[in-house]
């Protein structure tokens, strides 16, 4: 009923208790609860004698009451969960994959006590940012799993851009940059079998107002701080689902090259010298592609080498 009392709510100036309880066959007793609820979650609304009700403002939290609002998209989004806290949104999905979330599931929460990047790197997630994470059935081979990370991150630096105005760069294979500063990590988990990826979880953290720890501040930043302004976290999340919805389904489709040569113009990283570290073994040299299944190429002073993750360093 919440959905239904904010579409009405979003129509007129003010409309009374009554109208609404008509309109939805309702009392009107029912309406002035649901009314609490949503101030509860952040709605303000005025309450007016003789005149009714009226939003004054809507909160800028990542609820499905308002990133589903005008959200028409095929595969992502279609449901969200929203959570006040979690220790991570990967490992929420990971732990209850047997509700069988329908495909393009999001859950997000305010902060993470327990967020992670790759390696089980501790990601610091506190209030501010945007942290959540996507549950996929791409029916795709493990070799194209790389893609899916791929599309999300091109989704990520078309966002930021529309919403906040500032080019970014993707670095290979995960993270998102602005002035060589981390600014959002994905970590994309799969569960395959030799010939098929049963399900892909793609977790996304992005600094959006949140204030960077101090320790890192040489290292990452936020959008806030970079735009030096307040930035809508609804409106994000909307443009990079939107975004992202539109990406993998170009990955269903099987046109993996038109990703590769996105992603390719956003990373800049062709003719590069840099240096992956890949658990001890560290190899210098020059970036000369991308292959068709996202390996990096690698001219080395030991040979072309083949790379599918490691730590980078731009020399």
């Amino acid at each position: 009923m919440k959905k239904e009392i904010l579409e009405i709510l979003n129509e007129k100036d003010y409309i009374s208790g009554e109208k609404i309880a008509s309109r939805l066959n309702v009392s009107r007793t029912a309406v002035w609860k649901q009314i609490n609820n949503l101030k509860k979650m952040g709605y303000k609304i005025n309450s007016v004698k003789n005149k009714g009700y009226k939003i004054q403002s809507r909160p800028d939290k990542p609820l499905e009451l308002e990133i589903k609002k005008d959200l028409n998209v095929k595969v992502i989004g279609k449901k969200i969960e929203y959570f006040k806290t979690l220790s991570s949104t990967n490992n929420y999905i990971k732990k209850n994959i047997d509700k069988n979330f329908i495909e393009g599931t999001i859950v997000v929460s305010d902060i993470q006590t327990k967020g992670r990047g790759r390696k089980n790197r501790f990601w610091s997630s506190k209030k501010g940012g945007l942290w959540f994470s996507v549950i996929l059935y791409p029916n795709l081979p493990p070799n194209k799993g790389i893609f899916i990370t791929m599309s999300a991150s091109i989704s990520i630096y078309q966002s930021i851009k529309e919403i906040a105005g500032i080019n970014s760069t993707i670095k290979w294979p995960n993270d998102i940059l602005i002035d060589k500063k981390k600014v959002c990590g994905i970590l994309t988990e799969f569960d395959a079998e030799a010939d098929r990826i049963n399900y892909a979880i793609v977790g996304i953290g992005i600094n959006v107002n949140n204030k960077v720890d101090s320790n890192l501040e040489d290292i990452a930043t936020s959008l806030k701080e970079e735009s030096r302004n307040k930035i809508s976290k609804v409106e994000l999340l909307k443009t990079i689902i939107k975004n992202f919805d539109k990406n993998y389904l170009r990955i269903k489709e099987g046109k993996y090259d038109g990703i590769r040569k996105d992603w390719l113009s956003l990373s800049k990283i062709i003719d590069k010298k840099i240096q992956v570290t890949q658990n001890k073994e560290v190899i210098t040299g020059i970036v000369k592609d991308v292959d068709e299944n996202g390996f990096l190429i690698l001219d080395s002073e030991r040979g072309e080498k083949r790379i599918l993750s490691g730590d980078i360093l731009y020399l």
